[in-house]
């Protein structure tokens, strides 16, 4: 299992870096693979051959639940024109069934419903390649400059409206650039220089990116950093306005109408009152698949129907886009499944109950989870092993803080021996038995074997579990043992580390687990869980000190795709770098975001290859972050009357967790 794992990562690692240089736009055929071979990497990577032509397709169908609404017309008039139209015609696909509702559970909205549904301009497959998705082709200019973005004619909005270029163009005109769905400008439009691109509209299907520099990974950083590159104008035109107006207004009067219309705006659409334009902006630009009446492009769009038009609530569905642009090779229209329902639940106990008795159709679990899955199902369930690419189990690092404002615990927390002390006080073995139940041994945070910067050294580094030299390292960084037992800084100010978590995420057990282990090295630690919309404006505002299963765990399938987990100042939700930039951060961290940009600038492969060594040379060096069990596979927890669900993926963060496993091609046999 483990050697095939790291085959797949290898080979998706070679071709992330290569797919860097300049991708050639075209339509092959994308989705998941059986699992990428040797032989799929093309002779020249930075020109693929051209892909099989998608299959001909004599007439297309639709889901009997939409013929019997009878209010939307012919589903020829609802598709692009019909060269455009997305052929779903991957291999392993076979034509499926229409009818039925996928059951799943949900804690909290936000990523939890809009991932597997997500459409983005372009699409990773399982091999690391990028293909185009909503956009049917681009064009790169020699210079690497100027990227053309040609979209799919005929196109539509889940209401019915046309999709075009300036949905493209003026959402990151108006929204982008005026940061209004707290994002702002990400990384894949900004140049060498940090200078935001140019996007301009040719026609209603064309629209152009254009750097002040070469900018040689726009398609890849793109499908990374934004994924969409659009919003509904006809619907967010009046509201986006006011809120510019707001972000411009001359004096507090002006500002608080403006804010004032925006939000009525929001309420217009939606039926939800937010607390003020900033809140409306980021929730229903960014986070829009959570909100009823927001049209979108997504195989699924939220019900308006009350009482399960809510992601607050205890039930809420995710019905058919009845405009969705893709078919099967029988040109029958997708999705499958009529809708996606869900219900919403306490904690993960509470979803593993429901996944065995039939109740939930799937879920990704640790690979802990098999046995009590072998042992206690009462409905036929199917277990994909699906690789993972985080450095160590990620609800089993800990982050501490390089950049807390706090004096004693920035210099702390920035002395290697006092991470290493923190590393080697924990009995890995014993932990990561409990903590999985067997299945798992102890290990570092590192890159897992088969991906870049992997060596054996490092995956052990800093894991002996010895608490005297722990205390001998902690009393080296100038801690100072008082009467109770526990280590206070030299100038007797106490030393407390206070550790956070999110809610309902097994971390208050696990800290329950760490406890005795720290207590025993002169550690007085607390431990508070909270909210994740609480820990976001932690995170943002630079107030977490440490934290144990961060929402964003360190490490990745390529540092050169996503350095946002591995490099300060390339995200703003990263517990470890907190608010940390080039201009504050020294030393080897500085070195390493020095090198970040040099990577912004160089097309060779073999150079980015290398940069990307030196940076995770860097962190080998450092350890910045302390992770105490192995990585291990996802476990993908299929019920098995659905079908179409792909053996072998990559369940990864670029790829939008479950992006590979193309929900809309699911169908239900019961």
């Amino acid at each position: 299992m483990k050697k095939t794992i790291a085959l797949i990562l290898a080979l998706v690692l070679a071709l992330s870096l290569a797919a860097c240089a300049r991708p050639q736009g075209s339509d092959p055929t994308d989705g998941p693979t059986d699992g990428p071979k040797p032989t799929d990497k093309p002779d020249d990577p930075t020109n693929p051959p051209d892909p099989t032509e998608p299959p001909e397709i004599e007439g297309f169908k639709e889901a009997p639940f939409i013929t019997n609404l009878g209010t939307y017309g012919n589903v020829e008039d609802r598709l692009p024109v019909k060269d455009d139209v997305k052929v779903e015609d991957d291999a392993y696909l076979t034509v499926g069934k229409y009818g039925g509702e996928l059951h799943r559970t949900a804690s909290t909205g936000n990523w939890n419903a809009g991932k597997p549904i997500e459409e983005g301009l372009f699409l990773f497959r399982a091999d690391g390649t990028v293909v185009p998705n909503v956009a049917k082709s681009w064009e790169i200019s020699e210079d690497s400059t100027v990227y053309t973005i040609h979209l799919r004619e005929g196109m539509k909005w889940s209401d019915g409206e046309p999709f075009t270029a300036e949905d493209c163009v003026w959402f990151y005109n108006a929204i982008c650039l005026n940061k209004l769905d707290s994002k702002g400008v990400r990384a894949c439009h900004q140049d060498a220089n940090g200078d935001p691109a140019v996007v301009e509209k040719v026609d209603d299907y064309t629209f152009t990116v254009t750097f002040g520099t070469p900018k040689y990974d726009f398609i890849e950083a793109c499908e990374v950093d934004l994924k969409w590159h659009w919003a509904p104008k006809h619907v967010f035109e009046d509201m986006v306005n006011y809120m510019i107006e707001a972000k411009n207004a001359p004096d507090d009067a002006a500002r608080a109408e403006a804010d004032a219309k925006a939000l009525a705006e929001a309420k217009r659409i939606t039926g939800v009152e937010f607390a003020d334009s900033a809140s409306a902006g980021k929730e229903l630009l960014y986070y829009f698949w959570n909100y009823p009446g927001v049209p979108t492009v997504n195989s699924y769009v939220l019900s308006t129907e009350p009482g399960k038009n809510s992601i607050n609530g205890d039930y809420y569905e995710y019905v058919r886009n009845p405009y969705y642009w893709k078919v099967d090779v029988a040109g029958n229209q997708l999705p499958y499944i009529d809708k996606i329902v869900y219900t919403t639940i306490q904690n993960v106990d509470q979803s593993l109950m429901l996944l065995l008795d039939g109740s939930e159709d799937y879920q990704t679990l640790g690979i802990d989870a098999i046995s009590t899955i072998q042992e206690n199902a009462n409905v036929p369930i199917n277990i994909y092993e699906w690789a993972s690419e985080s450095w160590g189990a990620v609800p089993h690092q800990i982050h501490f803080n390089l950049a807390i404002a706090e004096p004693h615990l920035n210099a702390l927390f920035n002395n290697p021996d006092f991470r290493q002390a923190m590393s080697i006080c924990v009995d890995r073995d014993e932990y990561a038995s409990i903590v999985s139940d067997g299945w798992l041994a102890g290990g570092q945070a590192a890159p897992q074997k088969g991906t870049l910067g992997y060596s054996e050294e490092w995956s052990k580094q800093w894991t002996e579990y010895d608490v005297a030299k722990a205390k001998t390292l902690l009393e080296g960084c100038g801690l100072v043992m008082g009467s109770d037992g526990y280590y206070d800084f030299a100038d007797g100010t106490d030393f407390t580390l206070n550790i956070v978590a999110m809610a309902d995420m097994g971390s208050a057990e696990n800290y329950a687990i760490l406890k005795p282990y720290y207590d025993a090295a002169g550690i007085k630690t607390t431990f508070r869980d909270y909210d994740r919309s609480i820990i976001d404006s932690m995170t943002t505002a630079n107030e977490v000190e440490c934290m144990i299963y961060p929402a964003t765990g360190i490490g990745d399938i390529s540092i050169i795709l996503k350095p946002n987990s591995m490099v300060p100042g390339t995200a703003t939700n990263v517990v470890w770098y907190g608010n940390m930039t080039k201009e504050t951060a020294t030393g080897d961290l500085k070195t390493l975001i020095e090198l970040n940009d040099k990577l912004k600038v160089t097309a060779d492969p073999d150079e980015r290859t290398e940069i990307a060594l030196q940076m995770l040379a860097l962190h080998q060096k450092n350890q910045w972050v302390i992770g105490y069990v192995e990585a291990a596979p996802t476990i993908q927890a299929v019920n098995a009357r659905i079908k179409n669900f792909p053996e072998n993926g990559i369940f990864t963060d670029i790829y939008r967790d479950m992006g590979l496993a193309h929900c809309w091609c699911w169908y239900i046999e019961e």
